[in-house]
């Protein structure tokens, strides 16, 4: 039988904390609105479930054998996030012409599939995920259970918290993006998104 119970008292507080995933749904909901939030979280979330299957399918033991991996990850991880940030940080200074109406349609394509992406690949990038996945969940799989199984259910349990918070944080957002939909009030929005990335990308290279 799974420790269900212990499982939650380590992944509850995790997903609680403002972390990477948070401050993207939240700048890209501010943004685009609650549909933008919600395109991030599901980046997220299905990069998740890409780790819940190598966890489940023994890389995690492979990867433990390939130190300079983890080194990589973080270093590249924090390079994207920096990227993130001064791009957040650009648009505070120089705000995005506005939309065409006649490109409305083709730019939400657009941005479905950019904000899914940015979704997918700071999550897989994030240290913190891979580490939660290839090191933490395992331990989580008593002896002698079915490993496949028994890794895909913690993953549904974890993905299923994060979606949840995901959601609150892109109705907050959206519901910011009315009030803060130009101006000073997007710029400077902007430009605070873009230094706490940019923090948390300093934070990641450090190895904290």
């Amino acid at each position: 039988m799974l420790p269900i119970w212990g499982y939650l008292a380590v992944t509850v507080p995790l997903v609680l904390i403002p972390g990477v995933s948070t401050a993207l749904v939240l700048r890209n909901s501010v943004a685009g609105g609650v549909r933008a939030g919600l395109e991030t979280a599901v980046g997220l979330n299905a990069s998740s479930f890409c780790y819940g299957l190598l966890s489940a399918f023994g890389f995690a033991i492979a990867l433990q054998r390939w130190p300079w991996a983890w080194a990589l990850l973080r270093w590249v991880g924090a390079l994207y996030l920096s990227w993130l940030g001064l791009q957040s940080i650009k648009r505070s200074v120089w705000p995005p012409p506005p939309t065409p109406l006649s490109t409305t349609a083709v730019g939400s394509a657009r941005d479905a599939l950019r904000n899914a992406r940015e979704g997918f690949v700071t999550n897989t990038l994030n240290p913190s995920i891979a580490t939660f996945y290839l090191i933490l969940l395992p331990q989580f799989i008593p002896r002698g259970a079915p490993v496949v199984r028994s890794a895909l259910v913690l993953t549904a349990i974890h993905i299923s918290l994060a979606a949840i918070w995901h959601v609150l944080w892109a109705s907050a957002g959206g519901t910011l993006s009315r009030t803060l939909a130009s101006g000073r009030p997007r710029r400077a929005l902007e430009l605070v998104t873009g230094t706490a990335l940019l923090a948390l990308a300093v934070k990641i290279a450090a190895g904290a």
